[in-house]
């Protein structure tokens, strides 16, 4: 049996800028000429500091765009370096990144060119240079290893001159031509390459995202069309941000296949705090691949707060531990939990997980229905399964 991995960092919707007099006009905690002490003030100084505490490595460091405020080019340069410093810190063999709406100048602010801004942006911005033509002229491009297949999107492709029509030329709204589309489809045709990871990055959302009162009117158009051919080429992993409200679901595309998408919500931005609770995240996520099935994959999402900083042991809008991969019958879990109880009336959850591996793959709505499911069998945690709970025990009437 062949076995791929690969270990990521998610880095989303930095927002930098430089610091405004005015408070109400500061969108970010991560701002271009922010003093690094105290650290847990400091998102990036703090993360350095869990990264080497900890001994984080990845293998790749993904980014979904939006780097700077309002094209603003001072919190460009620093966003992008930032970034790249923590792909540093991770031992990252490579950084692939898209953009965002607020990482090119749609509504032509600063420049006569929506685009003029990011592509002089340079050091390797978002990808390397041998892929840098196709993504700007196409609107996508593929980054490809031996163990992995990248679609790099660029769902802002269209946010070209706004003020003459922006129902053609929208500077918030993503957009995917159907062309576009059927030049992917064609491409994972000619390259398909079943037993290699498979992840898509995007900044804008392909399908809605309908709670938090967040607005409809943004999703990528013809989203789900290109949802549909990656389905069929059973893509592990959708990523996107924009949102700032990090969400793991399936979508059931045409060919009855569950893509996972991760809405990754933002790093640093602080708008969604006052508007729905959610604040700023960082995730890593290892994928084990065994020959052609889809990926298993399990998340570690830290969540930062400021002056507080970098922790992974609250539910502070998305739960530290989840998962994907797992779409089996929540009741076949169940039943093998009452057998481990039925040997004994309390167990490690550590011990649990040994047994039960897939555990570690579910996502948290399947999570939560588990949890309920147990309840009603008169077994329970010490605390929720996305915190990593201590214990499980069987109560008897």
């Amino acid at each position: 049996m062949a076995v791929k991995t690969l270990k990521i960092a998610v880095i989303s919707d930095l927002h930098c800028h430089p610091q405004k007099e005015e408070y109400s006009e500061n969108n970010t905690l991560l701002f271009s000429d922010k003093l690094r002490s105290p650290t847990n003030e400091h998102p990036v100084e703090n993360l350095l500091e869990i990264i080497d505490q900890d001994k984080l490595e990845v293998n790749l460091v993904l980014s979904p765009g939006d780097f700077t405020h309002r094209s603003d080019k001072q919190g460009f340069f620093s966003g992008w370096s930032y970034v790249n410093e923590i792909s540093r810190a991770l031992k990252a063999s490579d950084l692939i990144a898209t953009i965002g709406n607020h990482d090119i100048d749609s509504r032509h602010t600063f420049s006569d060119y929506s685009f003029d801004i990011p592509k002089k942006i340079s050091q390797n911005f978002p990808i390397k240079k041998e892929n840098l033509n196709l993504f700007w002229d196409t609107g996508f491009t593929f980054v490809e290893e031996e163990d992995f297949q990248i679609l790099v999107i660029n769902s802002t492709h269209y946010h070209t001159h706004y003020d003459k029509n922006s129902i053609e030329n929208p500077a918030v709204k993503g957009k995917m031509d159907l062309g576009q589309i059927e030049m992917i489809e064609k491409y994972l045709e000619a390259n398909n390459y079943s037993e290699k990871i498979k992840i898509a990055l995007v900044h804008h959302h392909p399908i809605k995202h309908s709670r938090q009162d967040l607005g409809e009117h943004d999703f990528i158009e013809n989203g789900e069309n290109m949802l549909n051919v990656l389905g069929r080429y059973k893509f592990d992993l959708i990523i996107h941000g924009h949102k700032h409200d990090p969400w793991l679901r399936y979508f059931n595309t045409e060919s009855g296949f569950a893509l996972p998408i991760l809405s990754s919500g933002s790093f640093s931005a602080t708008n969604q705090i006052s508007w729905i609770s959610k604040f700023n995240y960082f995730h890593i996520i290892e994928f084990v691949k065994k020959d052609s099935t889809p990926s298993n994959g399990i998340i570690e999402t830290w969540t930062f707060k400021n002056r507080i900083g970098w922790k992974k042991d609250k539910e502070d809008g998305f739960y530290p531990y989840t998962g994907f991969g797992y779409q089996d019958n929540i009741q076949y879990i169940v039943e093998k939990i009452k057998s481990l109880l039925n040997v004994t009336p309390m167990l490690k959850w550590n011990v649990v997980i040994e047994s039960i591996p897939e555990l570690q793959n579910l996502i948290p709505d399947k999570m939560e229905e588990l949890q309920s499911k147990l309840e009603v069998e008169n077994i329970f945690l010490n605390s929720k399964i996305g915190l990593k709970p201590k214990h499980i025990y069987y109560e008897r009437d």
